[in-house]
């Protein structure tokens, strides 16, 4: 095993210079991959996510597909791969002799690897020629795929040979080893305007090598340079904390420093505007409803038939795994197929061609690798569209990449028949421990106590019961409500707020009301700060208060948690955990969007970050693109069981979220279908759980209409 004392003085000659081609540690198993094209793709484009990650310590594994061309040779490359390794042990705070680095055996391939075992990281460089900002070198991965050239060398000390398939091959070899929860690439193609050909490539690589791996990690495909017209999304504090890496890459790069030191950031590459901007498209792990497509639904007969755009009102249920399978709710599976035809076949016997990707914009990407022809610059990938009434997998990419949706449809319920009168904020989903599935409830008028309309698994309601007792109501202000366990004994409890603070109604008490602090208290009606009222994870109440964003303990007298100053105190805000790590998150509506902010950003920032998902500029719920949502018409809900809560909102006659990718928004895609010409006023949702798709509901005056399970 070569160890790699690097000298800052010799850099060149200790960085993968030398020709004692030694084995290298093995790849190991981890929670995070990344399959980028070029050096610097994961530094300025994935962070601070990637940052984050290495920090976790729970393995991470980061492919760099590419490694110069016939004028940036193998000294170019091993600079870069010196760059790399000190920007990361800056990260995990490790040194140059704790890295070692050799060549390892993948797919019948050499490939070296560069291990950090204090951070569980490894570093794996494959050689394949950079293809240029246009790919017109001629061994650029663009001509790989176009079939320009069949096979091409890599550009390394013990060169191999990559033709198309083993570049696919390797990749999920690298896949398996690793068995990643998260994968992160690049984006798969141009459908957000023209990006380099290597990150395109590089994502399409990453996902038809997941299609033929055994794993099925969450995919998320980060935008590169077609980001540059998009608002600025990482704020001084950020850049600062994930400009730091890039600053000891760019000192042996770029020579803006010893190799060995950080650049100062005023001497750092002009390209570091990139890393002001963060936007990524996830695919999504779980849907389920019919698959709208082309004016219509996707139907299929038997097995072996080809499938067929039909009526919806016979079409079957689907449902969309995290494998990628979409399964009908007749039994059959979708395949792909090379000449594009989609079939129906027994469940799990297809390979590729039986995974699909369904991103957040609607596309419907397949697993199989497309025949190569000319032009597949901007287009190099099958997605699924229509075509002779029927769906059929083709190029896609810039302007020719046609859109899906795998929504269910809600069920209306009048809102006479289940006899709760209040709605807006004071309406909420709840799963209680005595209901198998979620209930509408509020605090009915009148004192007729916490009422709650049972939920059906056609996603109707029946009439509302009462859950208290008549001679212990819970007075609380209505919008107040909160559901949530804060007892820590796994039941749902009520809590909300009145004149002397907050008040709970446990499960285990029957739902009797006790004081549970004294502060928060107010009289009169109700405010921003009752409307975001939420029970935390950790059995808290948080909040918007006087002091900003503050969370409160059992029996508290005095505030003493203040998570943020920063909110306006009369914008609508929501609790939420945001990045699955169980700790109470804050969202705020702003005229630019959703503002948010993380409990495990606290020593970093407190103040709102913008996390509204942008597109040709206009950012997704903002001003721009209409009203600011609120808390009676915007909820939080994990929607695919991720463990990271979405926001929901409706629009153009759907209910349609924007899933969280841990530091921002997606586009909103559309999960559940409402009837026609409702206009709602409120909407609730209780997240997915136990393999369960999410509940969501909305309602106008008359009508309430929920998307069953």
């Amino acid at each position: 095993m070569r160890v790699w004392l690097v000298a800052v003085a010799a850099v060149s000659a200790a960085a993968c210079g030398d020709n004692r081609l030694l084995d290298g540690e093995p790849l190991e198993p981890g929670t995070d991959l990344t399959i980028v094209a070029h050096e610097d793709d994961d530094l300025l484009f994935m962070q601070p996510d990637l940052y984050d990650a290495v920090q976790r310590g729970t393995g991470v594994t980061i492919v760099y597909v590419t490694a110069g061309n016939g004028n940036h040779g193998v000294e170019v490359a091993e600079r870069r791969y010196s760059g790399l390794m000190l920007a990361y042990a800056a990260i995990a705070g490790a040194g140059w002799s704790d890295w070692s680095c050799g060549w390892i055996e993948i797919a019948g391939h050499a490939a070296e690897h560069c291990r950090l075992a204090i951070g569980k990281l490894s570093l794996v460089f494959l050689g394949y020629p950079d293809g240029g900002t246009e790919g017109a070198v001629h061994d650029s991965l663009l001509h790989l795929w176009e079939g320009k050239v069949v096979t091409v060398s890599t550009i390394a000390r013990r060169t191999t040979t990559y033709d198309q398939q083993g570049l696919i091959a390797t990749l999920a070899e690298i896949i398996d080893t690793t068995q990643p929860t998260t994968l992160r690439t690049l984006e798969i193609a141009s459908t957000h305007g023209t990006d380099h050909p290597d990150h395109m490539i590089a994502g399409a690589l990453a996902m038809l090598a997941t299609a033929a791996s055994s794993q099925s990690p969450e995919l998320i495909a980060y935008r590169g340079y077609n980001t540059g017209s998009e608002p600025v999304n990482n704020p001084p504090a950020v850049f600062a904390h994930a400009a730091r890496p890039l600053a000891f890459y760019e000192a042996c790069t770029l020579g803006c420093a010893p190799c060995g030191r950080a650049c100062a950031f005023d001497r750092l590459d002009s390209d570091t505007g990139w890393l002001q901007h963060r936007y990524a498209i996830g695919m999504r792990r779980a849907a389920s409803g019919k698959l709208r497509l082309g004016g219509g639904c996707v139907t299929v007969t038997g097995a072996g038939d080809e499938a067929a755009i039909g009526d919806c009102t016979g079409a079957p249920t689907w449902k969309l795994d995290g494998h990628g399978t979409l399964r009908a709710s007749s039994g059959l599976c979708l395949e792909a197929i090379p000449t594009g035809e989609i079939i129906a076949g027994a469940c799990g016997a297809g390979g590729p061609g039986g995974r699909f990707f369904l991103d957040d914009d609607g596309h419907l990407w397949s697993g199989i690798v497309p025949a190569p022809q000319d032009d597949m610059a901007l287009a190099h990938l099958y997605c699924v569209g229509a075509d002779g009434g029927r769906p059929r997998a083709r190029l896609c990419g810039s302007g020719r990449a046609p859109t899906l949706e795998l929504s269910r449809t809600a069920t209306a319920t009048p809102r006479n028949t289940i006899m709760i009168t209040r709605t807006g904020r004071a309406v909420r989903l709840a799963r209680l421990s005595q209901a198998a599935l979620p209930m509408l409830c509020a605090i009915e008028p009148g004192g007729r106590g916490i009422r709650c309309a049972p939920g059906s698994p056609d996603g109707g309601l029946s009439p509302a019961i009462r859950i208290d007792h008549a001679a212990a109501p819970l007075a609380i202000e209505p919008e107040s409500l909160t559901f949530g366990d804060v007892d820590g004994d796994g039941q749902t409890d009520v809590c909300g707020r009145d004149a002397g603070g907050l008040l709970c109604a446990t499960a285990a008490s029957g739902y009797r009301p006790v004081r549970w602090s004294t502060v928060l208290g107010r009289a009169g009606p109700a405010g921003p700060t009752d409307r975001s009222l939420a029970i935390t994870p950790d059995g808290k109440i948080c909040g918007l208060g006087d002091a900003g964003v503050v969370c409160v303990a059992h029996g508290a007298t005095a505030i003493t948690d203040v998570r943020s100053t920063w909110p306006d105190r009369q914008a609508a805000l929501w609790i939420a955990d945001l990045d699955g790590d169980h700790r109470p998150d804050w969202c705020a509506a702003t005229p630019d969007g959703p503002a948010c902010s993380l409990a495990a950003d606290r020593g970093l920032t407190t103040d709102g970050i913008p996390w509204g998902y942008a597109s040709g500029g206009l950012v997704e719920a903002s001003a721009n693109a209409g009203p600011l949502p609120d808390t009676a018409t915007a909820v939080f809900t994990d929607i695919d069981g991720d463990g990271r809560d979405d926001l929901c909102t409706a629009q153009d006659g759907a209910i349609a979220c924007a899933r969280s990718l841990g530091r921002g928004f997606g586009p909103r895609t559309p999960i559940a279908r409402l009837p026609d010409g409702m206009i709602p006023t409120s909407v609730w949702a209780e997240p997915a759980s136990a393999g369960r798709a999410p509940w969501v509901c909305a309602a106008d005056a008359t009508t309430i209409a929920c998307a069953d399970e």
